[in-house]
């Protein structure tokens, strides 16, 4: 998101999904090593991620959940995104979850780069950045026994749920399908005419992508207008994407970009039953 006066941060609460499955425990925390690109020379370094997985060797259906942005706010980079709440949801699934930290977030080596700008440039490098870590955890997941690798899934928030569509949209027979979670990467104010950079990120994926993929979001969002998100929706499945969109309203006052941890109780079933299509749910 680019910077307003009233950001919101988002991605670095947990939440609960009912009294009676509340997580007995916050994950596995694991390492996930990734060459980073100097000017001179590469580097080894290794991201912090978290990992919820079943009891026993696998191989598990996977997601990848990535996070979103740190809302321009320093003090928030430092903070692991760990929603226990979705790890529990999915192992009660017997479904494997990994949250990666992209670079200089969390407790992960490299800079913080995903810049916060409405520069086409600088929007475009923020985005590739980001894609980099993300591809790091895709071939960390490929080379682990407990994941089923034709059971994979992506699944975000935010800047983390464009991201996703974007990843699997570049390895399109790569992964089962995408959740994405009130996903963009700027907000409205970098829009121009009407027009929000986002739309060709959206369209490319809907373009490339075959798997289903199911759009979450809320209405009210303080990032992108009502309409800006239908535009969302409307241009990847315009350029071929296979979607199912809901679009929640949340209640008065309450701010449509928290639907992914604070409304679980409204987008459970869907995502139920999206996990049940594209049998991830082995249990179903």
């Amino acid at each position: 998101m680019t910077p307003t006066n009233n950001f919101l941060t988002v991605g670095l609460v947990c939440f609960s999904i009912s009294t009676g499955a509340l997580a007995n425990n916050y994950g596995q925390n694991i390492q996930i090593p990734m060459k980073d690109k100097g000017i001179f020379w590469d580097s080894d370094i290794y991201l912090e991620a978290t990992l919820y997985k079943p009891e026993g060797d696998g191989p598990f259906p996977t997601v990848i959940f990535n996070h979103g942005s740190t809302g321009g706010n320093k003090a928030f980079e430092k903070q692991t995104v760990n929603p226990w709440g979705f790890g529990e949801y999915l192992v009660n699934k017997n479904i494997a979850l990994i949250i990666p930290m992209r670079r200089g977030r969390g407790n992960s080596a490299g800079g913080y780069k995903e810049q916060y700008t409405c520069d086409p440039k600088g929007i475009n490098d923020g985005f590739d950045y980001a894609l980099q870590s993300l591809d790091a955890s895709y071939r960390f997941v490929l080379d682990q026994s407990w994941a089923d690798k034709e059971k994979l899934m992506l699944a975000g928030n935010s800047r983390g749920g464009i991201l996703s569509l974007s990843y699997a949209s570049e390895h399109p027979n790569a992964f089962t399908g995408v959740i994405n979670f009130s996903g963009g990467w700027v907000d409205d104010a970098c829009n121009t005419n009407g027009d929000s950079p986002n739309i060709p990120i959206f369209e490319s994926a809907g373009h490339k992508l075959s798997a289903p993929t199911l759009f979450i979001y809320g209405r009210n969002d303080p990032f992108y207008s009502d309409k800006t998100i239908e535009k969302f929706a409307k241009s990847y499945e315009d350029a071929g994407g296979k979607l199912e969109f809901k679009f929640y309203q949340l209640g008065a006052g309450v701010a449509g970009h928290d639907v992914f941890y604070k409304y679980y109780h409204l987008w459970s079933n869907v995502v139920d039953q999206y996990l049940v299509d594209t049998h991830m749910d082995v249990n179903q």
